[in-house]
């Protein structure tokens, strides 16, 4: 993803740029030869050495020009240095988080004996986080261990198409699979009139995605005021998914320009439109 050619490219124009400026540097008279010439007219030593340092304290307009070059250089090599680690630093934490849940999902089905359910035809709004927490049901609600994160009963099929969890237990000892997410990786969004939370890619992403053919909005509205949510986008059930035996997770992001995905049917990132 990241062009490293680019970067290579400007260090060797500065190289370039400092052996010019040493040839010039070494380009320029002796002293000796200035000596030479002024004693040749007769003036006296101290004023010989006097006006030499004159001559010698300054710099040929050459000279000025190159290093004013070099500074340049050097401003457009650190600011591109800055943009591309930048662009390193997004890329890796969206891996890790992929690999991550990639991991969480396929214990989740060595304990529960199937993958997560999904929202068939609504892969932007997944239960994922439900699941891979774990929900105890109690007082009509789904809870997660531990927080003050949970979703009525009653709203669960409306929002996620399904009765209710599979990873679910009325006591917490009872559940089969717990997976620590932390608070920076899931969000509070807003489906009208009901709070969930739902896994979120820790980078930006396009505000529509399409998928089996099919387009959608992929910004997810969070509360008033608050920036939309990209959500990871998970897919276990339709006929038509990239991994026919198991699942696609996947994400897109948009970094500098490039909307890009990074899914599990990838070896790669995926450069898939521009902004």
């Amino acid at each position: 993803m990241i062009n490293s050619r680019r970067g290579r490219g400007r260090i060797a124009e500065f190289h370039a740029a400092v052996s010019q400026t040493f040839s010039l540097l070494r380009a320029r008279p002796a002293g000796g030869a200035g000596q030479s010439a002024a004693a040749a007219g007769g003036k006296p030593a101290i004023q010989q050495t006097a006006s030499l340092r004159y001559k010698r304290s300054g710099f040929t307009l050459i000279e000025l020009l190159v290093v004013f070059s070099i500074i340049a250089l050097l401003a457009g090599l650190s600011v591109g240095l800055v943009g591309v680690a930048s662009r390193k630093n997004k890329e890796s934490r969206v891996k890790a988080e992929l690999n991550k849940y990639v991991t969480a999902i396929e214990n989740y089905k060595a304990a529960i004996g199937s993958f997560p359910p999904d929202n068939p035809g609504k892969p932007s709004t997944n239960q994922l986080f439900y699941e891979l927490s774990g929900t105890v049901y109690t007082r009509n609600k789904f809870e997660i261990p531990g927080s003050e994160e949970g979703i009525l009963d009653a709203n669960v099929r409306p929002i996620f198409g399904r009765s209710g969890f599979a990873n679910s237990s009325r006591d917490e000892k009872e559940l089969k699979f717990t997976e620590e997410v932390k608070p920076a990786q899931y969000k509070e969004v807003n489906i009208p009139g009901v709070d969930i939370e739902v896994l979120a890619v820790p980078v930006n992403g396009p505000k529509t995605s399409t998928y089996n053919g099919v387009s959608f909005p992929l910004q997810i509205p969070a509360r008033v005021g608050a920036v939309p949510i990209n959500p990871w986008m998970y897919d276990s059930s339709s006929p038509n998914r990239n991994n026919p035996n198991g699942f696609d997770l996947w994400a897109e992001v948009v970094i500098g320009r490039d909307i890009i995905r990074f899914s599990n049917w990838e070896k790669d990132p995926t450069v898939i439109g521009r902004q």
